[in-house]
């Protein structure tokens, strides 16, 4: 079934904004933390996955693969902010490897959600 509306051919496309997360790169130039949340932007390239089901109704087995999904990955961000917490104590780790931690940890863990709620409906 398809979905009406014009949102899905939106949603196909808005993985692009996936290459913002390029400009964290400036953070090698001005040495400005707050650059570094740019790497967050790498997020939106779930949405390739994603826009590949924007046109199918939620049924049970949607919800269900969207379910399985969601338990496979909570523990990413589960780990990422135990690291965080962990080693934020130790001298080595500076505020730029925390903030840096934080926008990779929300990536991978948009990004894996996304394949592995396509990868179930897939297969």
């Amino acid at each position: 079934m398809k979905r009406k509306g014009g949102s899905q051919n939106f949603i196909k496309y808005l993985w692009f904004l996936g290459f913002l997360g390029f400009r964290g790169f400036k953070y090698f130039t001005t040495s400005d933390p707050l650059s570094l949340f740019w790497f967050s932007y790498f997020s939106f390239f779930a949405y390739y996955f994603i826009g590949k089901m924007a046109d199918q109704m939620p049924d049970e087995r949607y919800i269900e693969n969207s379910n399985k999904a969601k338990q496979k990955v909570v523990f990413v961000p589960l780990i990422t902010l135990f690291a965080i917490g962990f080693f934020s104590g130790f001298s080595f780790v500076t505020k730029e490897l925390i903030v840096l931690a934080g926008a990779f940890g929300w990536t991978v863990t948009i990004i894996s959600y996304a394949f592995l709620f396509w990868y179930y409906d897939t297969h």
